[in-house]
């Protein structure tokens, strides 16, 4: 009840990323990573109370993915789009100046954190809520990246067409292969 909190409704419009795989569940680390957008919100707060950009802040958030403690303990992932998530709050932290302290917590110890994802707002107090429209936040890189993973996303699709792949595109007719014939017959 005296903490400030945010809660924010994620769509495909708002985090068109969040749906990449299908159902946003499939993406839970990214997810679990708009904890960014407490570094977007908490870092500004604290810079305005202090009247000026603190030199180095700490925030100390918690988790119930550990997998995300290890992400972040290391700013990397492979994985799409959690990557990308990883280099904005990357870009975040640095640019306001904030280190960040991301610890684990067990799932059923993060009570407050599940009643936020379930929309269950009614043991928090609506007058420490901070209003956050996720449409209007400014992302430093994150826009950017989506879009040209997306592009890139569709060239390997493309290039991993079935008619492709077996080289029988009509334009080339030298690669098709005869029925029966266990060799190419174009020598490159």
């Amino acid at each position: 009840m005296d903490a400030r909190w945010f809660s924010v409704v994620l769509n495909r419009r708002n985090a068109p990323w969040a749906y990449l795989k299908g159902e946003p569940f499939r993406n839970i680390a990214s997810l679990g990573l708009v904890g960014l957008v407490a570094v977007m919100l908490f870092g500004d707060r604290v810079a305005k109370q202090m009247h000026r950009k603190p030199k180095r802040l700490t925030l100390t958030l918690s988790t119930g993915n550990l997998g995300n403690t290890f992400v972040l303990s290391h700013f990397m992932s492979r994985k799409y789009p959690l990557s990308i998530v990883v280099m904005e709050l990357a870009a975040q932290l640095r640019k306001k100046g904030i280190e960040m302290d991301l610890g684990w917590i067990p799932r059923g110890q993060n009570a407050e954190a599940d009643a936020l994802t379930n929309s269950e707002l009614t043991g928090f107090d609506p007058g420490k809520r901070i209003d956050m429209n996720f449409e209007d936040s400014k992302f430093l890189v994150m826009d950017k990246l989506m879009e040209k993973a997306a592009t890139l996303d569709e060239e390997i699709k493309l290039a991993k067409s079935p008619k492709e792949v077996k080289g029988d595109r009509p334009e080339d007719s030298r690669s098709k292969r005869k029925r029966g014939q266990t060799r190419w017959t174009d020598p490159w």
